[in-house]
C-alpha cells in the first residue's frame, strides 16, 4: 500500500539544493501531496528566474493531479483553535508565530490522511501534543549521512 505524504518545506529544500532524500522521494512507493503553506515557504525562498520557472512548474503538477491540498472550512477552524491552545501553554509566540505554517502543515496533512515527512520535528511534536496526527523523521540516504559527516564530497 502506498504512504500519502506531505514533505516539509526542509526536503524539498534538500532535494532542490542538494540532491539530498532520493529515496525519500521515490515515487513507486509514496503517494506526494503539496499543501500551500509550503509551497508559500518555497516562493520566499526563489531567487532568480529559475527557481521561480521551477516553483511555477512544481505546483501546476501537484495542482493538475489534483494533489495541491488548501483547508477545508473545519480544517481552517481547527487551525485557530490548534494556534489558540499552543499560544495558552506558552507555545506559540503571537508576536511572532512561527510555528503557525507547521499547525497548517500539520492539519492538513491530517485533513487528507497524510504523514508530515520533515528534518525539523522539534514544532511538530509540541503540535502534536495538542492534537494528534502523523509525522516523521525524512529517512536520510546513506549518501546523505556520509555528505553531512564528511565522509564523501559533494562535486
Amino acid at each position: 500500500m502506498q504512504e500519502k505524504v506531505v514533505f516539509d518545506t526542509s526536503v524539498y529544500i534538500g532535494v532542490f539544493n542538494h540532491g539530498l532524500f532520493q529515496d525519500e522521494i521515490n515515487g513507486f512507493n509514496k503517494v506526494m501531496y503539496l499543501v500551500h503553506p509550503i509551497l508559500h515557504e518555497l516562493w520566499i525562498g526563489a531567487k532568480g528566474k529559475k527557481e521561480i520557472d521551477h516553483l511555477i512548474n512544481f505546483g501546476a503538477r501537484f495542482i493538475k493531479l489534483g494533489r495541491f491540498v488548501v483547508p477545508s472550512a473545519s480544517t481552517q477552524v481547527l487551525i485557530g483553535q490548534v494556534c489558540h491552545k499552543l499560544r495558552s501553554s506558552g507555545k506559540l509566540d503571537p508576536v511572532y508565530p512561527h510555528i503557525y505554517n507547521d499547525v497548517s502543515i500539520a492539519l492538513l496533512a491530517r485533513q487528507i490522511g497524510a504523514t508530515v515527512v520533515t528534518g525539523n520535528i522539534s514544532d511538530f511534536e509540541k503540535i502534536n501534543q495538542v492534537i494528534e496526527f502523523r509525522f516523521r523523521m525524512v529517512m536520510k540516504s546513506l549518501e546523505s549521512i556520509f555528505l553531512q559527516q564528511g565522509v564523501l564530497s559533494q562535486v
